[in-house]
């Protein structure tokens, strides 16, 4: 049996469950048995709805060291082969008492310090910048780079994109509970000034404002609310705006022209290096330029009218992923 301890709530997002739930995914395709772990109930609907147990340790997601108790009772019940931890509040302690346990594998955006783990993975674009050599003669397996970044089967091995003379269609994920209410911003100050373009909007089940959102969809402007089918939907669209995070690398293997903004200190590292290696473009950081919006406008008309630039993203993108990442780190975990 593998275990995931994972949470998604409205202030950290539903990335770090939804990469998981690929793992788990690439887990149970090879045979094995996954159970999650949370910290309460507001991820447990969407990992039941893909079939997976979850126990709810009705605790402080932001309080690792508070659940340790609870959660090696739940690994002395269950006697897991690994356990998985992918959460941004773990602490040294943490992995000192759970260790003694059971193997662990941690999924590390941050890299601020060395962890006592079995396995770290870091699948990000700026995974090879980061110094690991503290991980040089410890036990620690590293697994890093965007081959291993963990996508949903439905973006493995993805055709070409097609980029099209005429843009028709613009893609904007602001993820799972847009804190930022970018969505919003979009709809109101950018869509009305492209109306022949179609503005697809996918609107994460952690958005409290569902039905507010709802409310504006009218024109060139149209909801993807809890959409079950990203990949075909990333495959339409002629470009992307989207929050920098996980969903970056799934619009890679769709080969997805995008624009990347930040919202968060640790979603810039991602951001800048995209651009850097004329990936995508980063719009800058929507909580402290007054000028986001238009910036992020005007991002938008360049990549209308440069085809030649698409393209070479496209190619670019779909050369860094190829959406065999949880495979890969399945097969990795289990050796």
């Amino acid at each position: 049996m593998i275990l995931i301890r994972a949470d998604a709530n409205e202030k950290t997002g539903s990335g770090h469950v939804m990469r998981c739930l690929s793992v788990a995914s690439a887990f149970k395709a090879k045979g094995e048995t996954v159970r999650f772990v949370t910290a309460d109930t507001k991820s447990y609907v969407l990992i039941s709805s893909k079939g997976f147990d979850c126990e709810v340790l009705d605790t402080d997601f932001s309080d690792m060291e508070g659940e340790i108790n609870k959660l090696t009772s739940i690994v002395s019940l269950y006697n897991p082969s690994l356990l998985i931890i992918d959460s941004y509040f773990v602490t040294e302690r943490y992995f000192a008492e759970l260790g003694k346990l059971v193997k662990t594998a941690y999924v590390d955006d941050l890299n601020e310090k060395v962890w006592d783990v079995d396995f770290l993975i870091n699948y990000n674009v700026f995974a090879s910048e980061y110094y690991y050599s503290g991980y040089e003669n410890t036990k620690t397996k590293l697994l890093l780079t965007p081959e291993f970044a963990p996508l949903r089967d439905e973006f493995r091995n993805q055709a070409p994109h097609e980029n099209k003379d005429s843009v028709t269609d613009i893609l904007v994920s602001a993820g799972g509970s847009d804190p930022a209410r970018i969505s919003e911003r979009i709809i109101s100050e950018i869509c009305p000034l492209l109306p022949s373009i179609r503005f697809h909007f996918i609107i994460g089940a952690l958005n409290p404002r569902i039905d507010e959102i709802k409310k504006m969809e009218k024109g060139n402007v149209v909801l993807h609310v809890n959409e079950q089918h990203i990949a075909d939907l990333m495959r339409v669209c002629d470009i992307a705006v989207s929050a920098s995070g996980s969903t970056l690398y799934e619009l890679c293997a769709c080969g997805v022209p995008t624009i990347v903004y930040t919202l968060a200190d640790n979603q810039i590292p991602a951001a800048k290096l995209f651009d850097k290696l004329g990936i995508m473009h980063n719009s800058g950081d929507c909580r402290f330029d007054e000028k986001f919006i238009s910036n992020l406008e005007s991002c938008i008309r360049k990549l209308i009218v440069d085809i030649d630039t698409r393209t070479k993203m496209s190619y670019n993108m779909q050369h860094l992923v190829d959406g065999r990442g949880a495979e890969r780190l399945a097969e990795r975990l289990l050796s």
